[in-house]
């Protein structure tokens, strides 16, 4: 229980016959040798040359700029660049609060982070790919990091690593940084146009960077016209909000939200007061507003989180402080309903009608935050999220909920929130200190990946020794043996 509890309060803190076709896998990831030579993996993108590496037949591309942007401006362009660029290492992250969980002896063996190193000009992507432009279309999974939308990265998480996904399932797999916390969604709105859209620059990021897939991704072997963005927790709030935002329609097809059902963001009056408190703790008044893009990071954060703290007991006070767990722990540090980046509130008829082409698929995982099976919190909210498309008459909504039980640290994980990521990486085995790997667990990985894969495809989760997955209200139940009710 002490360890569930340390769980607990870190992640509320982060908060077609050939797509069934049986998998081909290499016999050993280490078959053949690394290829690093800058002729044998380099493109060209509409910014400059990069050149990437082969991993056993998977080429790879990491921390390619796909833009840049002046603290809390809109993001632009990046700089051209001629001469080829090497992109063999994750770039930047964007800086954040220390990660409390490195203290944690448990959670630091199971989860393996990687936080890499912060700097603000974080805007990069990373590629795994099958092929380069060889006349092959691939389908596009673009996978949105966790941790709310305040921390993590593209690299936190060793599951999150797409070498399995472009060799074994013949997809293209794009993972991003962006700008979090007080540099992506602090609402300095009030203070003249300049800032209109300060609140929300972190969601524009990940605009821009569809933007680069769609410009960019047929170079390195992938379908611009197929794009399947997936996320879990924050990164499946982030999928929740792109589809209620008008800039990010027809930049993707298909959405998996995976534990982040967001029915909540930001009300224009509380994110302009923590924006309002922010600019008061740094003895700052709107004349001198502009000297907000000198401060130090760090002092920068503290007058933040002091200002969202002050604000969320406002809303206590106004009593309109969202009861249920996720919104809760997110308020004030969400993207805003500014009535233009995001017109209205995600489950409204007016933000659903932006996605109603969409298929998507929903869910959660059994214990998420808490081991009382009689009651998995995150359900309901993905429950009403499908019940909330249904109704608009949507395209098809499959809900799932994971319920595989983690072996590791003699069962204290159990089913807890993160724990389905390796299994839809198809890297069960590359990240056994969470899930324990064994066969079973490697095989659960197998079909849970082409679960996921194949509705990136063709629009529908389908996969061997797996039930024909019917759209809601019916629910997958994703185990060793699934089943449907």
């Amino acid at each position: 229980m002490k360890l569930q509890l340390v769980i607990l309060l870190s992640a509320a803190a982060l908060l077609a016959a050939a797509c069934s076709s049986p998998v081909t896998r290499q016999s050993s990831p280490a078959a053949a040798p690394l290829e690093t030579s800058a002729k044998a993996a380099t493109v060209s993108t509409q910014s400059g040359p990069v050149a990437g590496y082969i991993d056993n037949g998977v080429f790879i591309f990491k921390g390619i700029p796909y833009a840049k942007a002046a603290r809390f401006m809109p993001a632009e362009d990046p700089d051209p660049w001629t001469e080829v660029r090497h992109s063999r290492a994750y770039g930047p992250t964007c800086p954040q609060d220390k990660r409390t969980g490195w203290y944690s002896d448990d959670q630091a063996f199971a989860m393996h982070w990687d936080d890499g190193f912060p700097d603000e000009d974080c805007l990069r992507v990373n590629i795994w790919t099958g092929g380069l432009k060889n006349g092959v279309k691939r389908p596009v999974m673009v996978w949105l990091h966790g941790g709310g939308f305040r921390a993590g990265s593209g690299q936190e998480q060793i599951g999150y690593d797409g070498t399995n996904l472009a060799r074994d399932h013949g997809v293209v797999v794009v993972s991003l940084n962006h700008r979090l916390n007080v540099l992506g969604f602090l609402d300095l709105s009030a203070y003249g146009a300049k800032y209109a859209h300060s609140g929300n620059v972190g969601m524009m990021d990940i605009v821009k960077a569809l933007e680069w897939v769609r410009d960019n991704i047929a170079q390195f072997g992938g379908d611009p016209d197929n794009v399947t963005i997936f996320g879990q927790s924050g990164g499946g709030g982030k999928v929740s909000t792109l589809m209620a935002m008008p800039s990010a329609k027809g930049l993707f097809h298909k959405a998996i939200v995976q534990s982040g059902s967001i029915t909540q963001l930001m009300d224009p009056k509380y994110s302009r007061r923590i924006g309002a408190k922010t600019v008061e703790a740094l003895h700052l008044n709107p004349s001198r507003i502009d000297a907000l893009a000198d401060v130090p990071y760090e002092q920068l954060l503290a007058a933040y989180n002091g200002a969202i703290a002050a604000v969320c007991e406002e809303a206590k006070q106004d009593g309109v402080f969202p009861v249920n767990f996720l919104d809760a722990i997110l308020f004030g540090q969400v993207p805003v309903v500014d009535g233009e980046i995001i017109p209205a509130q995600p489950a409204t008829a007016e933000a659903l009608a932006l996605s109603k082409d969409i298929p998507v698929i929903i869910g959660t995982v059994y214990h998420e935050f808490t081991r009382d099976r009689e009651d998995p919190i995150f359900q309901p909210l993905a429950l009403q999220q499908a019940s909330d498309r249904s109704a608009a008459g949507c395209a098809p909504v499959y809900l799932y909920q994971f319920t595989w039980e983690s072996p590791v640290l003699d069962g204290a994980l159990g089913s807890t929130h993160c724990i389905e990521i390796p299994f839809v990486f198809d890297n069960v085995s590359l990240h056994r200190t969470f899930t324990g790997g064994g066969a079973d667990a490697v095989e659960l990985g197998h079909r849970v990946s082409r679960l996921w894969t194949n509705f990136a495809k063709t629009g529908v989760p389908s996969a061997e020794d797996i039930p024909d997955w019917e759209p809601y209200p019916k629910k997958m139940i994703l185990n060793l043996e699934s089943t449907i009710n």
